[in-house]
């Protein structure tokens, strides 16, 4: 519940790496605001707004960190994200202008009515949102501002396709290989129990009657793994590196329908079953091939977005208030240590 209005509200944080420098152009950020977009401004309230929100989200998330300190590089790349997105919003609005691209009332309301029935109703949204010093309306404006951008970026998309030869290019290239590769892999059963003379009267049982219907009735009986129990302790399909390694050892080194001795792990003693192998495999073109084209299209768009708003703010000619320039925040502290890329913006899961 909570990550997703961590996801909708502090859109802040999900900024993309780009750290949105300041122009000169001679304009000048009037009181009151923190930057000079074009023909609009970022206020100070706005920023406090979502700062106040941040805060908050820290506070109601048990696992998360202290509050960045100020004076700190996690402060300064915290603030210097929610200028970015601030700025950002204002420079899609402008532009959808231009571009003849809204968001239509309906469709909010939609996008509205989904939230409210993904968190369990409005009582529990207003819940959370109290939680996370956020109030109705400005959850609303920032949702809308959400949506804007995604329209935005529904036009900008629009001409990008990846063909065929891209995707053959992609999969021919020796360095991709390992991509396409699909690990050997077991269908297995477990039952799994607190003790090994437990496991040893399970073993017996089903080494007794070894039939999906005897599996069923031993696992609802005797199984304390919640999640296998109900199903005949069918643990379906996996590859090396999923189960811990003592249980992982002993299922690959099974033969089809052989019954393992007990094996103990850190959950217990477990009585496992090898229904299944599929051998290791490449998928072949054809079958990668979907695959390929939207990992390409998601480059080419990710591509496509920054340069746009690279675009749009060089036209824009921003211009910050002191103490709000994103690549001033974000600067590394001397020539050595810098790579010469921006600091990521922080994500939600810093926040949970």
């Amino acid at each position: 519940m909570k990550k997703l209005i961590v996801g909708v509200v502090l859109l802040a944080l999900v900024v993309p790496a780009l750290v949105l420098g300041g122009c000169g152009g001679g304009t000048k950020v009037p009181a009151g605001a923190i930057a000079a977009i074009g023909s609009g401004v970022v206020t100070q309230e706005q920023f406090d707004q979502i700062w106040k929100q941040a805060e908050a989200q820290y506070k109601s998330q048990a696992s998360a960190p202290p509050f960045p300190k100020d004076g700190t590089a996690q402060y300064n790349q915290l603030k210097a994200s929610i200028v970015n997105y601030l700025v950002q919003n204002q420079i899609i609005k402008q532009k959808a202008s231009d571009m003849s691209v809204s968001v239509t009332d309906a469709a909010f309301q939609a996008r509205m009515k989904q939230i409210v029935q993904q968190v369990g109703g409005q009582a529990k949204l207003a819940k959370l949102l109290k939680q996370q010093n956020v109030t109705q309306a400005q959850l609303e404006e920032q949702l809308k501002a959400q949506m804007l951008q995604d329209a935005v970026q529904k036009k900008v998309y629009a001409s990008i396709n990846v063909s065929d030869a891209e995707a053959q290019k992609y999969y021919n290239n020796p360095a991709n290989k390992s991509q396409f590769n699909v690990p050997e892999s077991i269908d297995a059963r477990h039952v799994l129990v607190k003790t090994k003379a437990e496991a040893e009267k399970v073993r017996a049982l089903l080494v007794a009657d070894n039939t999906d219907a005897n599996w069923k009735k031993v696992a609802a009986q005797y199984s304390i793994d919640p999640g296998s129990k109900k199903s005949g302790g069918s643990l379906g399909n996996f590859p090396k590196g999923r189960m811990v390694k003592p249980f992982e050892n002993a299922a690959f080194a099974l033969k089809i329908n052989e019954i393992s001795q007990p094996v103990k792990t850190q959950f217990g003693y477990h009585i496992i079953e090898v229904t299944k192998k599929t051998p290791g495999s490449s998928q072949t073109f054809a079958q990668a091939k979907a695959t390929i084209i939207q990992q390409l299209k998601y480059q080419k768009q990710a591509t496509a977005w920054d340069a746009w708003l690279k675009s749009a703010l060089k036209a824009a000619g921003v211009v910050y208030a002191a103490g709000y320039n994103p690549s001033t925040l974000t600067a590394s502290p001397s020539p050595a240590a810098s790579s010469g890329a921006p600091v990521a913006s922080p994500s939600p899961s810093a926040t949970k």
